[in-house]
């Protein structure tokens, strides 16, 4: 069963664009394979509430999908082995915002 989802990643601000690129084109390879690709929101380069691994800042990625469980499961365990993830966090969305990141995917995919 296919459900909405939202991952949050939280990059090392040291490596270079090119792997920044490498590492966000890897998870969604592997949403596509398991699901439907929504949104990606770059937020860009932000100042942590505190530091992570001597790191005060990380560059914020914002995806919002829709997949299945195992997809998830995944994506999770690819994140966690990645050297420069420094956090990472899925979340079900609830079925009421469902419909609508649903929607977005369906008009994004008709342009």
């Amino acid at each position: 069963m296919i459900r909405p989802y939202e991952l949050m990643v939280i990059l090392d601000s040291k490596i270079g664009d090119a792997e920044t690129e490498g590492v966000l084109s890897k998870v969604t390879d592997l949403i596509r394979q398991g699901g439907n690709l929504g949104r990606v929101d770059r937020w860009g380069r932000r100042k942590l509430a505190y530091e992570i691994n001597k790191n005060p800042e990380g560059n914020y990625t914002v995806i919002q999908f829709a997949s299945t469980p195992e997809t998830v499961t995944e994506i999770s365990r690819v994140l966690s082995i990645t050297d420069s993830v420094l956090r990472h966090k899925i979340l079900r969305l609830p079925d009421r915002v469902a419909g609508r990141v649903l929607a977005n995917q369906v008009s994004s995919q008709e342009q």
